[in-house]
């Protein structure tokens, strides 16, 4: 062990890529690596364990974890450095090849890691990997977030549905869900803790419950949920357009806990784009749903993903995705260059879009997602909301907190850590949205 830390315990860094379940396990390892004697650090810290929780679900996205990985060989070469996530999970042998690296882990093992690695090293990097396809139950894990305010839980992992680009599935196995009373005990702890937010995030959130005996769903979680705790927010991290159903519709109107936020990938505005990436709806079904959502609850944010640069998507397809996104009142994009994953269908698509392309189509889809955010925010200007305090902004005398739909804001006023207010929305300058507290 190196010099220990100013508690004379051993030191943990962990450094995050990708998803908010990614998000929520590293948190897991943070909490159990805590339980075990060890002292978190931040990445850039000095540390005696570097864990990379890795992504793979780009390919720019597995060479940061590499190179996150070797970066962490590099400037510790005396700390022991692991592997672990999507990447490590899909692609063992890539990271094997990395000189120094300590093991390499994946899913089945992940939070297992602080266990392990009280274990006797190896002379060579070992390897802890399980098909995805071999697991089969979801454990219940629930830790408080560092500052008690927004907690991360995942209810659901996997993923049944085989969209032409993706690995995922093949990474995290199919779908499985924790139990309706699992996560009933989950939030109750978190709740007694103290926590005001809860994100409900998984692979696929919206597949939860179907492999459950008795079957569930997610509507009949939130149903329980909602009215047993009318003091915590609930946020929703991601559903796919036919998951977004009327009954869950009901529940914003029922239930004002319900963050009115939603997440809602489209991938491409072209039909014969979607067909090939497998995706089971069409423009039209996804513009009434976006226009159903602003008007039935007109302050949701609605974001959307998008991958930009599809095997053939030409330039009628990129202009008529240009053409959607103008016709639909989305309030920000998450944006991917198509990126070819090694297995999976599209990888062997004709009519692939040169890098040259995707970059310029990029600029003017980004483009498009500045005017589409400022302009939600502009039409929240003035509107009051309910919003949780984060943290002390910059400016002096300034706090930092987050509204019910998803918008960051600065306010003056006195810093009292996971206090809920209500804000006014006042003015958008370069540095971000100013608001005003609301007596």
């Amino acid at each position: 062990m190196k010099n220990p830390g100013k508690n004379n315990l051993p030191r943990v860094a962990i450094h995050t890529l990708g998803c908010k379940v990614n998000q929520f396990e590293s948190a897991c390892l943070r909490e159990r690596f805590q339980a075990l004697g060890w002292e978190w650090v931040p990445f850039r810290e000095e540390a005696d364990l570097y864990l990379i929780n890795s992504c793979a679900v780009t390919a720019e996205a597995q060479r940061q974890s590499a190179r996150m990985v070797r970066q962490a060989l590099r400037n510790h070469p005396q700390s022991q450095v692991i592997a672990a996530g999507c990447a490590a999970q899909l692609f063992p042998e890539e990271f094997e090849k990395i000189p120094g690296l300590n093991e390499v882990i994946g899913h089945h093992h992940k939070l297992q890691i602080p266990e392990l690695v009280a274990l006797p090293k190896n002379q060579s990097p070992s390897r802890r990997i399980l098909l995805a396809e071999e697991e089969y139950s979801i454990e219940a894990h629930f830790p408080l977030p560092q500052e008690k305010t927004r907690a991360f839980i995942r209810i659901q992992d996997g993923c049944d549905a085989r969209c032409s680009y993706c690995l995922v599935p093949r990474a995290r196995g199919r779908s499985r869900s924790l139990k309706v009373g699992e996560v009933i005990s989950g939030v109750t702890f978190l709740v007694r803790e103290g926590v005001k937010e809860l994100v409900l995030t998984g692979i696929h959130l919206g597949q939860y419950g179907g492999d459950l005996n008795p079957p569930a769903t997610l509507v009949s979680l939130l149903e329980i949920l909602l009215p047993t705790h009318p003091h915590l927010s609930v946020r929703l991290s991601s559903l796919e357009p036919r998951e977004v159903t009327p009954a869950l519709f009901s529940l914003f109107h029922r239930f004002p806990n319900l963050c009115p936020h939603l997440h809602i990938p489209l991938q491409s505005g072209d039909d014969s784009i979607l067909q090939k990436m497998n995706r089971p709806y069409s423009l039209e079904f996804y513009r009434r749903l976006i226009q159903t959502i602003h008007r039935d609850i007109p302050r949701t944010a609605i974001g959307a993903d998008l991958i930009v640069g599809f095997p053939g998507e030409g330039d009628i397809q990129f202009q008529e995705t240009i053409k959607f996104l103008l016709e639909i009142p989305l309030s920000y994009l998450h944006l991917f260059p198509f990126s070819p994953r090694p297995g999976t269908p599209a990888a062997g698509f004709p009519d692939p879009v040169p890098d040259k392309i995707k970059k310029e189509r990029l600029r003017i889809i980004r483009a498009l997602d500045q005017q589409k955010r400022e302009a939600f925010i502009g039409y929240c200007l003035g509107k009051d909301f309910s919003a949780l305090v984060l943290e002390p902004a910059k400016e002096k005398g300034w706090i930092r907190a987050l509204t019910e739909n998803y918008l960051t804001v600065s306010i003056p006023g006195r810093f009292v850590k996971n206090e809920r207010i209500r804000v006014r929305l006042k003015t958008l300058d370069p540095t971000g949205i100013k608001g005003e507290i609301v007596p």
